[in-house]
């Protein structure tokens, strides 16, 4: 098996997909599904019709597997498939208004106090990155998204969003700013409460 290198292990499961072979299949999505997930949900902005784009683009992925370029990585190729799902989804159900509560699982009994208190702590930290997100704009929320969830290059996010490189940087500092700003006020009005 080629398990060397990350692409050569993609490589290798990409062609058992092309074959048709279920482990090929299984792989992708297991890899991929996360990020798909954030991205769809960044757009849509709830979780039924997130999960709907997630599955709509893995589906026109397989099928479209047999004229998949090589030179891309496919996690570049399907998540511009994401992007575009998404951004019709979106215009066709245009009232939406629902909110997703990403932490709506009831917590586990742990009885270990760190590990609670550290829990608090994250979920607590997303919900701030959360509100600031939605305080940017679709495409700021989304560069953010795949550059810092996904990993993506500007080149990758690039190909990905259909704009130039030059773009997609300028894109990434002005969101930048604005998640440092936003952030600054949700946590300065958050002090204000407490004192």
């Amino acid at each position: 098996m080629l398990f060397g290198q990350p692409r050569k292990k993609e490589d290798y499961y990409l062609q058992k997909a092309i074959q048709g072979e279920r482990e090929g299949f299984e792989y992708l999505v297991a890899t991929y599904r996360n990020l798909a997930y954030t991205l769809a949900l960044k757009i849509c902005g709830n979780s039924e019709n997130a999960e709907e784009v997630v599955q709509d683009a893995f589906m026109k992925a397989f099928s479209g597997l047999a004229h998949f370029r090589n030179a891309a990585k496919f996690s570049t190729w399907l998540y511009k498939i994401v992007y575009y799902t998404a951004l019709t989804k979106k215009r066709n159900q245009r009232n939406d208004t629902q909110e997703l509560n990403e932490n709506s699982g009831a917590t586990a009994y742990i009885s270990d106090e760190k590990k609670e208190f550290n829990n608090l702590v994250v979920a607590d930290r997303q919900k701030y990155i959360n509100l600031a997100l939605n305080q940017l704009g679709e495409e700021e929320r989304i560069v953010i998204t795949l550059h810092y969830l996904g990993e993506k290059s500007i080149s990758e996010i690039s190909e990905i969003l259909d704009l130039g490189k030059s773009a997609v940087k300028m894109k990434l500092l002005r969101a930048r700013k604005k998640l440092e700003k936003a952030l600054k006020d949700l946590l300065n009005d958050e002090l204000k409460d407490i004192l």
